[in-house]
């Protein structure tokens, strides 16, 4: 075994392995895509979490990011199959019915009345726009697992902001 042209011991050998073994294992970045995580080049589905994280911090962290998502997931869910719902049936269904009563009594024609669906929609989508602020939610705690276990700095740093423009002068807190 040669690098650069020379000749390494036994003992070299070992020590440049294990070092770039270690290197790996330090440098490990961990990435979420949406549905999967990335680390170290493999994809890890969201249900496999605990292979991912080692961290406990960043662990609690996909927990509550994992609970929200299924929540939002319940609340889009059910207000999705509002939606789908009425509106197939406001569109499927005809605004005039003629029925015919019989021999000799004639027909009645009937208007249908799409009040009642309408409603379900808007509650529906109403129920579906719940969901936006829990798949929020838990985008940030993902975003915040990753930085933990990649030993980024996720603490909160507010700053002020001073600018002028004229004779004018503000100042701005930032966080």
């Amino acid at each position: 075994f040669s690098i650069f042209g020379k000749n390494l011991s036994s003992m070299k050998k070992s020590i440049l392995i294990l070092t770039a073994i270690l290197s790996q294992f330090h440098c490990a970045q961990v990435s979420f895509d949406g549905k999967k995580f990335l680390k170290d080049g493999q994809s890890y589905k969201s249900k496999n979490y605990r292979q991912v994280f080692t961290d406990p911090a960043a662990l609690d962290l996909v927990k509550k990011g994992r609970t929200n998502k299924t929540v939002g997931d319940v609340f889009s869910g059910i207000g999705g199959f509002g939606m789908g719902l009425s509106l197939a049936l406001i569109v499927s269904t005809p605004k005039e019915r003629t029925y015919n009563l019989g021999y000799g009594y004639g027909s009645i024609t009937q208007k249908t009345d799409n009040g009642a669906r309408w409603t379900v929609f808007g509650i529906s989508t109403g129920i579906a726009l719940i969901s936006i602020p829990f798949y929020v939610s838990a985008k940030k705690h993902f975003d915040k697992a990753i930085k933990t276990e990649n030993g980024e700095p996720t603490t909160f740093k507010p700053y002020f902001k001073l600018g002028s423009e004229g004779d004018r002068l503000a100042v701005s807190y930032n966080f």
